[in-house]
């Protein structure tokens, strides 16, 4: 692939779990070659136990539930997508990417 602008937009999406939860973490990443963000933009396919919860509404339902108990999905999505999406990761793929 050849840019014709120095900026770009990439989607990286990556399968995680924890526990029984099953979710595709959605990252952008946008910038140009020495210097880019890296945002959480959302978690796809999202199931518990094998029960499809991709419906917002049965999201919600699920975490509110799990948060009353002490149990913070959210933070340990996001703590996931800290490990996976780091500088050096992504840079693997920024570095493909013909200016």
């Amino acid at each position: 692939m050849k840019l014709h602008s120095k900026h770009f937009i990439l989607t990286l999406t990556e399968e995680v779990q924890v526990g029984e939860l099953k979710a595709t973490l959605v990252a952008h990443v946008m910038g140009n070659k020495d210097e880019f963000d890296i945002e959480f933009t959302d978690q796809i396919n999202t199931s518990y136990m094998g029960i499809d919860m991709s419906n917002y509404q049965d999201w919600r339902k699920f975490r509110e539930f799990h948060k009353a108990m002490g149990i913070d999905y959210d933070a340990h999505l996001t703590k996931k997508f800290d490990e996976i999406f780091t500088k050096e990761a992504v840079k693997v793929y920024v570095d493909k990417i013909k200016f």
